[in-house]
This record gives structure tokens, sequence and C-alpha cells, in this order.
């Protein structure tokens, strides 16, 4: 009996995760677009653009896979974000240990200005561009939206499961080999990769969800970041995914990705217009 109530709860939480999907936009999916070139090595990634007349908003959407590898390909996401009326940018990186931070971070930031330079022929309003990541994509997002040093900027993050104070993993073989040295002879570089220790006054609005049973990036990381957010006075909300844990609220965690989009659509800038 026990087996069956988890089998419908599971069979739900599946029903519920397709919820979000405006099935009346029809979407355009263009696959393999290169926007850095390094050696010999393309980084690339696809971009979804739903049927609707003038510019829209857009979301560069980054996977995770601790740093090393792609294990979350973000398609789901990329999916319901683009049904919901974004232009989805849904990138790759260069991987840990072959290339170390912050190499991963400057890629994320160039897809940024790519997609921005490239606003008219996406259809994109340049100045409603959000940024979205799980995991290892979450801490990357993050690192790359936070301090706004230069333009253009990110509007709004959505993170989850964020791996926000690296120093909290002294020992952890994920961060090794992203850093390239163990905490104890590289202290300042392991802050330095921590989305902590770069949030700014000018920081954009953060929508941050966890699971409450992830046990590989513990939920007390949300609540590292949420207060350093809350200390630059950023505006920041959080959400926890009930009864999950790191892998389950990547694929299923429906109500924290709705609750993700109409963040970004209450701090989009009304009236925007192409520049």
């Amino acid at each position: 009996m026990k087996l069956l109530l988890i089998a419908f709860a599971l069979l739900f939480v599946l029903a519920c995760s397709t919820v979000g999907f405006n099935k009346s936009v029809d979407v355009r999916k263009i696959d393999n677009i290169v926007f850095k070139q390094i050696d010999t090595t393309a980084l690339a990634g696809d971009i979804y653009i739903p049927d609707i007349a003038g510019p829209k908003p857009a979301v560069i959407v980054v996977h995770g896979g601790g740093w090393t590898n792609r294990s979350g390909k973000m398609e789901g996401i990329s999916k319901k974000l683009a049904h919901n009326g974004f232009v989805v940018f849904n990138i790759t990186y260069r991987l840990a240990p072959e290339s170390r931070y912050p190499a991963q971070v400057n890629d994320v930031s160039d897809a940024l200005v790519w997609l921005y330079n490239h606003a008219d022929e996406y259809e994109i309003d340049p100045s409603n561009i959000s940024g979205w990541g799980y995991s290892a994509g979450a801490h990357l997002i993050l690192m790359a939206g936070l301090e706004r040093k230069s333009s253009p900027h990110l509007r709004s993050i959505v993170a989850g499961g964020t791996p926000a104070d690296l120093t909290r993993w002294p020992n952890s073989p994920l961060v090794l080999k992203l850093i390239g040295e163990p905490m104890v002879k590289a202290e300042a570089q392991w802050k330095d990769a921590s989305p902590v220790n770069h949030v700014s006054p000018n920081s954009p609005p953060v929508f941050l969800y966890h699971g409450q049973f992830d046990k590989l990036v513990e939920p007390e990381q949300m609540a590292l970041m949420a207060n350093a957010l809350k200390k630059e006075n950023i505006p920041v909300e959080t959400y926890t995914v009930n009864l999950l844990g790191h892998i389950l609220t990547y694929a299923m965690a429906s109500g924290a990705e709705r609750s993700g989009i109409e963040f970004i659509r209450s701090h989009e800038v009304r009236d925007a217009k192409i520049h």
C-alpha cells in the first residue's frame, strides 16, 4: 500500500510539472548556435523563440553537473519559459577540471554579451534579459550577474539548488576540480568563487529555490545566499520544495518554476523598447 501511494504521488508531481506550458504558443528552436570560440573549442547554445509578435524578454539558462559535466541539460525549463513568452538561450560552458575557475563564469558572461548584441536578430528586448540556473548553473549565473560591473545587466536571476558559499565544503572533490587547489592552499580563491561574496548594492533581484531534503547542496546554502542579498537590500524570494532532494528538485519542481517565472515577470521593465 505504501509503494502504491508513493507511485501515485510521483505521477501527480510529474503531471503537475507540465503545468505552465502555454500550448497555444508555438516555439521555434535553433540548435547549436556558437557564441564563443576558444582555439578549437566552440561554445554553443540552443535558442528557443516563441511565436509572439514584437520584442520579447529573454532568459539565459545555465546547466548544472558539478561544473564537470552536463548532467542537467535544462531542456524542460527552457521549453516552459519559451511557451511563457521568453526567448531562451540554453548555453554550454567550459568544464572542470580541464578548465578552472573563472573560465566558466567568463563563458556565461560572454554568452550574455553575445545575446545582448544579437537582440534584434532574435526579437529580444535587451532591457529585459534575465538568468536561470540550477546547481552549478545557479552558481555560475549568480557569479556572472550579481556584481553588474559592466553592461549588459541581468534584469533578475532565478537560481535553484545553489552552491552559494564554497568554503563550507573544504574537502569537496567537485570544488577542488573547479578551483584546482585545496582550500587550505587557496582560501582566497574559494571565497572569490562563492556567490555570497559578490552581492553589491546594484545586484539584480534574485529568486532562490531549494529541495527540503537536498543532501548534495544543503538547504542552508539558500539561507546563506538570501542573507547576503538582504544585507544589501536586494529583493530576494525563497521557495522550499518540500520532500524532494537535489536531483528530484531539478526534475519536478513545477511549483518553484512557476513562481520563478512570475518573479521574472514582476521585475521586467514595462514598455521597454529595442535600442
